[in-house]
């Protein structure tokens, strides 16, 4: 291979591991201790050092007791990054209890959420891609799972989405402010609540830092001029 090409082939594989789009293979994020949290800034970030598309995100709704109270389950958010906002979507599997699921935009508004899945077929959730509330650009955006019936609340106290029946996909409402907090209701039990959210059109919520690519660009075009050293040379056949 020529050295151009072959410089041409390492700044290739650089920009491959840049662009978290071009991955091959999908991975699935498993909540890690001590859980997700429930505002942006305690929301777990989805991660692989592969930088490969995000397919899902596996975690459970764990309960507290409050003194005097009674069992309430949490709400968990994850930052995620959408990579192809025309073909994105989250869907809950049947996970045995009622689930809802919200997405919200870098700045903490609401973006669309849904209950119940708009064809009636069961507790599971489903925000869909071509939604006329889809998100529109790709980007950082918080993925929140939560009981069927939880209410995100905006900043100013309103809740962050539009209102609607539990089988609607309802859009979010820009006069509410960042997500500023929850409004729930006691739970019977105090068992987890395990879930699993499938996802189309994300990727980890970092990419690589600019540094990783240098190191591996670098490294490639040393392997390449240490094998041009070492390279025996054909002896030269004198004249006749």
């Amino acid at each position: 291979m020529k050295p151009i090409k072959k410089i041409a082939a390492l700044l290739a594989a650089a920009a491959a591991l840049s662009l978290p789009t071009a991955a091959l293979a999908g991975f699935v994020w498993n909540e890690t201790a001590p859980g997700a949290g429930d505002l942006l800034g305690t929301a777990q970030t989805t991660y692989d050092s592969g930088f490969n598309t995000l397919s899902g995100i596996g975690g459970a709704l764990t309960a507290s007791v409050p003194v005097g109270g009674n069992p309430r389950h949490q709400v968990d958010l994850y930052k995620i990054r959408i990579s192809d906002a025309a073909s994105f979507s989250a869907k809950t599997r049947d996970t045995g209890f009622d689930t809802a699921l919200y997405l919200f935009d870098t700045a903490g508004l609401g973006v669309y959420m849904n209950d119940d899945m708009p064809d009636l077929s069961g507790l599971t959730s489903l925000l869909p891609s071509g939604d006329a509330s889809s998100p529109i650009s790709d980007g950082i955006y918080y993925l929140a799972v939560a009981i069927g019936g939880f209410v995100a609340d905006g900043a100013n106290g309103s809740p962050s989405f539009l209102a609607g029946g539990f089988n609607d996909v309802l859009g979010g409402d820009a006069g509410a402010g960042a997500l500023a907090g929850w409004t729930g209701f006691d739970s019977g039990s105090e068992s987890p609540l395990s879930y699993f959210i499938e996802l189309t059109g994300a990727t980890n919520a970092e990419l690589p830092e600019p540094g990783t690519i240098g190191l591996v660009l670098a490294a490639g075009l040393g392997l390449w001029a240490s094998s041009r050293r070492r390279a025996p040379r054909t002896p030269s056949i004198a004249a006749a």
